[in-house]
This record gives C-alpha cells, sequence and structure tokens, in this order.
C-alpha cells in the first residue's frame, strides 16, 4: 500500500467518525466505511463479524448511553503504514477512543476499538 492509500484511509476514518458515527448514518456512511464481511472486535475481545452485526453492536452502545452517539470531536493522533491505522478519537467530553483498522480496497475489513 502507498502513502496516498495510508491517507485515504485516514480521510475515510474521518468520515466514518466525523459523519456517519456522530450522525448516526448506520446503513449509509457507516456501512460504506466497511466491508460487507468486517470483523470487529471491542476491548479486545471478538464482538462482530459482518457490517449488519457491526451496525447492530454499535446501535447498541448509543442507546445505552442515552440513544444519541457520543460527537467524536477531533482525531488528535492518527497515522498508518501498509494496511493498518491507527486513530485517537477524541469525544467532546474528552474522553478518548482508540481504532486500530486493517483496510482492504478502500474499507475497513477488521476493526479493533478501546473505548
Amino acid at each position: 500500500m502507498t502513502n496516498d492509500e495510508v491517507a485515504r484511509n485516514l480521510q475515510t476514518m474521518d468520515e466514518l467518525d466525523f459523519r456517519a458515527w456522530n450522525g448516526a448514518d448506520w446503513h449509509g456512511s457507516f456501512a460504506r466505511c466497511h466491508t460487507d464481511d468486517v470483523v470487529v472486535e471491542l476491548h479486545g475481545q471478538p464482538r462482530t463479524h459482518g457490517i449488519d452485526e457491526h451496525i447492530d453492536a454499535m446501535k447498541a452502545i448509543v442507546d445505552s448511553a442515552g440513544g444519541t452517539p457520543p460527537q467524536v470531536a477531533s482525531h488528535p493522533i492518527a497515522f498508518g503504514s501498509g494496511e493498518w491505522t491507527c486513530v485517537v478519537g477524541e469525544f467532546e467530553d474528552g474522553r478518548r477512543m482508540v481504532t486500530i483498522a486493517k483496510w482492504r480496497d478502500g474499507a475497513i475489513a477488521e476493526e479493533h476499538i478501546w473505548l
């Protein structure tokens, strides 16, 4: 993967957090940022396989937090190498989330999230 591809993947991560997550656009931008067969771990534990399960799990997290996604305000740390990226998302309230993603054809195929 070239540096241009890493930069595009990091831009897609911006779209994923700032547009899809913040706007709860699950079946639009959120789904497009992932492969159909995406595998996701949350806090180091296997969580979901496939975009539909991932969407359902993220909706459940949002519902348990009051029904509105906590807003990601910035990505103060974002870097990548080859097919991998690592992004720290900072929420408006100062909490942080770390997402490590493996990319395939411009979409996340494997995702590791720590909230």
